[in-house]
């Protein structure tokens, strides 16, 4: 059975930043190639920093970006040769982990002391946690623009990983059907594990998205607190924008 197409692929190499939109990408049992591959972490401590985190200083100095204002960006092979680019409002390359100043150029753009590091366990939590894939289908956000007409649901606030097609004719959270079920996503297949209960994220501002406390107030009221579905990947493989998404 259909269920609809691959539109958005999206890959956050930082955890609590920014992603980037793929076109395709290799998925791994760990998830997308090359997704929450680092960690900022406050300097000092092994406290882990995710977008909402208060940075060390305990605060945000004024006229500083948030972690979620800034974006991470990955070239080359995740397990192999690459480079960690961190821009801020997507506009200003700051630094690259090439750079051997980088902790501190981050630093100096958060106002706290951080720095970057990788850190396997973030990938293994989310396996044991059943969270290794996050879907959301466009026809949630439809639904949700219809009682919420104010807000926007720009798919950033949600942070997915794969963004699904829907046909037109397809209302309300579809996803949530799907829990207990097996997909497959072009040469990948994979286990829907549970809803996505969201939190203050979806409310937060980022380039371009302004802050708005409504958001998780309606998607409480209206799916209780759910968006999206969490996901395990049963059979690594490829998958590609305008893939099809089928139940396995």
């Amino acid at each position: 059975m259909t269920l609809g197409r691959v539109a958005e692929i999206w890959r956050y190499p930082v955890k609590g930043l920014q992603g980037e939109k793929l076109w395709e990408s290799r998925v791994l049992t760990t998830g997308i190639s090359g997704d929450h591959l680092y960690v900022l972490r406050a300097a000092g401590s092994n406290r882990i920093l995710h977008s909402g985190s208060h940075l060390p200083s305990g605060e945000e100095p004024p006229g500083r970006p948030a972690m979620l204002e800034l974006a991470a960006r990955l070239t080359g092979e995740p397990e192999g040769e690459h480079e960690v680019a961190i821009e801020a409002s997507g506009l200003k390359a700051i630094c690259s982990s090439r750079n051997p100043g980088m902790n501190r150029l981050v630093s100096a753009t958060l106002g706290g002391d951080v720095e970057l590091i990788r850190n396997p366990r973030i990938a293994a939590s989310r396996v044991r946690a059943g969270r290794t894939l996050h879907l959301l289908a466009t026809s949630s956000l439809r639904r949700m623009g219809m009682v919420y007409p104010e807000g926007d649901f720009d798919v950033r606030r949600f942070r997915p990983n794969v963004v699904i097609a829907t046909r037109q004719d397809v209302d309300g959270y579809v996803e949530d059907e799907w829990v207990g079920e097996d997909l497959e996503l072009g040469s990948l297949r994979l286990h829907v594990e549970k809803p996505n209960l969201r939190c203050k994220v979806t409310t937060m501002k980022q380039q371009g998205i302004k802050d708005d406390p409504q958001m998780l107030q309606t998607i409480r009221r209206e799916n209780g607190g759910n968006l999206g579905v969490m996901c395990t990947v049963l059979a690594e493989g490829m998958v590609r924008v305008g893939d099809g998404v089928a139940l396995a």
